[in-house]
């Protein structure tokens, strides 16, 4: 796919894989911390009354759906991130001029961004992933 391609409404393809790269594991990590805890907070102390097992029984797999479905998100996301970055490479910049070089500097920096946050957020996916192994969600701390 041609980087300098603009489509019909005027924006770029790349910039929006960008905004994927950028976004999508965030927003994993985001869904999977608010339906978790939603549900384990539900399912375990209703009515703030705090219960040895969950009111539901499904409970334990719903968490462990949830949570790989958001872990493979993350991934996707932190795989599109890595992969903006190596396509976004200083190779060709001595060729560019003026806004394009500009363009071609955004792009490179906002991948870098992308990638270092995607990393970071799909660590805390893995470490969420490993807590809900180890600690049952209506145990004491």
């Amino acid at each position: 796919m041609d980087r300098d391609m603009t489509l019909p409404d005027g924006s770029h393809p790349a910039m929006r894989w960008l905004l994927i790269g950028l976004l999508a594991t965030p927003l994993a990590w985001l869904l999977q911390m608010l339906s978790m805890e939603t549900l384990a907070a539900q399912a375990c102390y209703p009515f703030n009354q705090p219960l040895s097992a969950p009111v539901v029984p499904w409970l334990r797999a719903a968490l462990v759906t949830i949570s790989a479905t958001c872990l493979l998100a993350g991934t996707a996301g932190s795989l599109i991130a890595w992969r903006n970055l190596r396509k976004t490479g200083p190779k060709e910049w001595g060729a560019l001029s003026g806004a394009r070089r500009s363009r071609a500097e955004l792009e490179r920096f906002l991948s870098r961004i992308a990638m270092m946050c995607s990393t970071l957020f799909l660590f805390a996916l893995i470490a969420t992933d490993v807590a809900l192994a180890l600690v049952s969600p209506c145990g004491w701390w």
